[in-house]
């Protein structure tokens, strides 16, 4: 048994139409989608705790790709921001140096601020080891092992959330195709 199709040239023109405008709706609904999700994961970022605008717009969405092969990748500009999404712990080589807050060594890491001495040597009260300025000889980091950094970011989950509008989003696009 054989069958056989033959697609009339009014059909087939038809059908070219019907691809150009889905292949529209989609390439709107995916820029649309790609939109919202840079939005809500900066939104979670911002309200996640003392993220300031180095963070937020520090994650970068790259679309690559066109009708019908689209993809949406996140980045980050800080390479270890990943941390935040996961959670997990950070293990010093041999210490961690903590910048002691209230001074000018905040939001500096020891490696840059420069002019440091380091009392490495157990201190007699018990306490962690510190790194001294040495012009003023004041304490501005303190030295721990490891650090825990709990789960921070829900980025995972507003993918998901968004993503579950995909479709009125593609719908509100062909609409408008």
């Amino acid at each position: 048994m054989k069958i056989v199709v033959t697609i009339r040239g009014d059909i087939k023109a038809n059908m070219a139409g019907l691809y150009d405008r889905w292949s529209k709706a989609i390439t709107a609904a995916v820029n649309m989608i790609g939109s919202m999700l840079l939005s809500e994961m900066r939104s979670d970022i911002a309200g996640s705790g003392n993220f300031g605008e180095r963070w937020t717009d520090g994650l970068k969405l790259n679309t690559t790709g066109a009708a019908p092969n689209f993809r949406l990748a996140f980045t980050h500009d800080i390479d270890y921001a990943g941390i935040f999404e996961k959670g997990g712990v950070i293990q010093g080589q041999p210490l961690l140096w903590i910048p002691l807050s209230g001074t000018d060594a905040a939001g500096i890491r020891a490696s840059a601020f420069g002019g440091l001495v380091s009392s490495r040597n157990q201190r007699k009260d018990g306490g962690r080891p510190l790194l001294f300025a040495i012009s003023d000889k004041l304490p501005r980091y303190f030295g721990i092992e490891s650090v825990t950094i709990p789960q921070k970011w829900h980025l995972n989950e507003d993918i998901e959330s968004v993503m579950g509008n995909f479709r009125s989003v593609f719908e509100d696009a062909w609409a408008g195709a």
